[in-house]
């Protein structure tokens, strides 16, 4: 049986008017001493679980980033060249302009994406 419950065993009866003696009931030093060290050991675990509360987000927006970053990147479309403008001809049939392509956009993005994505952790 646990400090907790030994406690509540003899506290609880009183509670629920089996005995007259709620007004004269007085916790020992032991338990007092022991809900002293419980209330602050509460505490620490309250403020840890804060500071892992904060991690956890920190964590999770993290991986956010990472995970566009990785998408942008892994993204085929991203690494092919775009037709701005098709080959011309004139009345003969003679091709007067080639077709012309745009850059990648991965070309224009030179690993911009990823150094934004590690530097938002500092």
């Amino acid at each position: 049986m646990t400090k907790l419950e030994e406690i509540m065993e003899e506290v609880i009866p009183v509670f629920n008017g089996i005995t007259d003696e709620l007004e004269s009931y007085e916790l020992t030093k032991e338990q007092y001493e022991w809900f002293l060290v419980e209330a602050s050991k509460k505490e620490e675990l309250e403020e840890r679980f804060e500071t892992l509360s904060d991690i956890h987000d920190r964590t999770v927006e993290e991986n956010q980033r990472y995970k566009q970053a990785l998408e942008f990147y892994a993204d085929e479309e991203h690494y092919k060249e775009k037709l701005i403008s098709e080959a011309q001809y004139d009345a003969d049939g003679i091709c007067i302009s080639n077709d012309e392509y745009a850059p990648p956009i991965i070309y224009f993005d030179s690993g911009e994406k990823a150094r934004q994505a590690l530097e938002d952790e500092e």
